[in-house]
This record gives structure tokens, C-alpha cells and sequence, in this order.
């Protein structure tokens, strides 16, 4: 009896802890998935997908730039987390929407 008890606690625990590993990972990606699920897509497709960037530069309206913290990893340095990733966006065609022409990692 003592024994069944023991090892539904310990389940629990297991579990408990599973869900909280996962839970503090948050939406991180390698380098190469996050280019690949950006690239060419417009400023409307990458909000849905990834939410709203940290920062916005418009300075340039031809070329604006959206910045996100702490989103990517590279693969080929430990798993490093790269602390910004950049997305260049950039008009296509004559006023047409915005689109991800080019990613930049720091």
C-alpha cells in the first residue's frame, strides 16, 4: 500500500516537472526553421505566426525592420540564443505589403 502511494507521488512529480520545462521554453527557434517559416511572407502572415515583434524601425519606410528578442538559436554554436533576430522587410512592388526579404542574427 505504502509502495502504490510512493509511485503516484512520484508521477506526479515526473509530471509536474515535465510541464513546467516545457512551459518555460516559450516559442524558440533554430535559425534555420524561424528563416524558413519567415522568409517571403508579409508583415500580416509573420505577426499571425510569431505575435508582435519587440521593435519596430521605421525610420526607413522603404525598409523597415521588426526586431525580436530572444526567439532563435544557432545550432552551429551550442545552442546559443541569439539575444535579437532581425527581419527585414521591404515593399513589394510599388506600395504593395511588406515582405520579408532578408533575416539578420545578434
Amino acid at each position: 500500500m505504502l509502495t502504490i502511494g510512493w509511485m503516484r507521488s512520484a508521477r506526479a512529480l515526473a509530471l509536474a516537472a515535465a510541464v513546467l520545462t516545457l512551459a518555460a521554453c516559450g516559442d524558440i527557434y533554430s535559425r534555420s526553421d524561424f528563416t524558413t517559416m519567415v522568409m517571403n511572407k508579409s508583415d500580416n502572415e509573420v505577426t499571425k505566426q510569431l505575435g508582435k515583434p519587440a521593435n519596430v524601425d521605421t525610420s526607413n519606410p522603404e525598409r523597415v525592420i521588426w526586431t525580436y528578442k530572444n526567439t532563435t538559436f544557432d545550432l552551429d554554436h551550442e545552442n546559443k540564443r541569439d539575444t535579437k533576430t532581425l527581419l527585414i522587410l521591404e515593399h513589394k512592388g510599388s506600395g504593395g505589403a511588406l515582405i520579408v526579404t532578408n533575416v539578420e542574427f545578434s
